[in-house]
């Protein structure tokens, strides 16, 4: 059965206006949603990401690493901005995209969160990456395009660079379709509604995500630095809260 990855794009700012009961509520109806994809055998995996703001986000010039802290909020190609940061995802099986476009309708969400529907290319899972202590980051790889052709090359370019020799820290991860595949979710009048891709609207757009066990945002960075995945596109590197 085909994979899918359900990424939750939250509006930080609505989220930290929630009350905290509303926030408890909001995680107790989303454990319950792992349950029932759990249940019905369609989860791979599943993760929650700290605040954006205690994030990084880097890349290479040259020799050169550039690292920038929060906010990520960016100006999208029609000027307006950009405000959500990636907040939760759902690694799933599903018979179809269809399929998995309804899993994501039946997502809890705020109504200013998108949710968006990618079919997985390849991907490799680690179903006990909490089985031991410490820190879990994520790094979502980030492609900057004009075309979804040009953004695939980009994405091609960086799997062939860093497929290989990877860390035993490394917990596994996954590559996604072009965005032209999937779907996104978002509330309009009250109700959940489905759009079809592209979402090349932002300047940079998610084509994976991986795991790695470190220490620290810092011990992060040195690692990517010695990597090739911020030559070509950039890497947002994100502490996974601990379930």
């Amino acid at each position: 059965m085909p994979d899918y990855m359900l990424m939750v794009l939250e509006n930080e700012t609505e989220h930290a206006a929630q009350s905290p009961a509303a926030m408890a509520g909001l995680i107790e109806q989303r454990a319950r949603f792992v349950g029932r994809l759990r249940s019905a055998g369609q989860l791979r995996d599943h993760g929650r990401f700290r605040p954006s703001r205690e994030g990084k986000r880097a890349r290479r010039h040259g020799a050169r690493l550039e690292v920038e802290g929060s906010p990520f909020a960016q100006a999208g190609k029609d000027g307006k901005e950009d405000a959500k940061a990636l907040g939760a995802f759902y690694w799933v099986q599903a018979a179809t995209v269809e399929e998995a476009t309804q899993l994501a309708i039946e997502c809890p969400a705020l109504a200013s969160d998108q949710i968006d529907v990618r079919p997985v290319m390849k991907g490799r899972g680690d179903p006990d990456k909490e089985a031991k202590p410490g820190k879990i980051f994520g790094f979502v790889v980030l492609g900057n395009a004009l075309s979804e052709n040009q953004w695939v090359d980009v994405m091609d370019r960086i799997d062939a660079e860093t497929s290989v020799n990877l860390p035993d820290s490394f917990l596994g991860g996954v590559r996604l379709e072009p965005p032209t595949s999937g779907r996104r979710v978002e509330t309009r009048g009250g109700r959940r509604a489905m759009f079809d891709g592209p979402f090349l609207e932002s300047k940079e757009v998610i084509g994976g995500l991986f795991f790695v066990r470190v220490t620290s945002h810092d011990d992060a960075l040195r690692w990517f630095a010695d990597s090739r995945h911020g030559v070509h596109g950039a890497i947002e590197i994100r502490e996974l809260w601990r379930s």
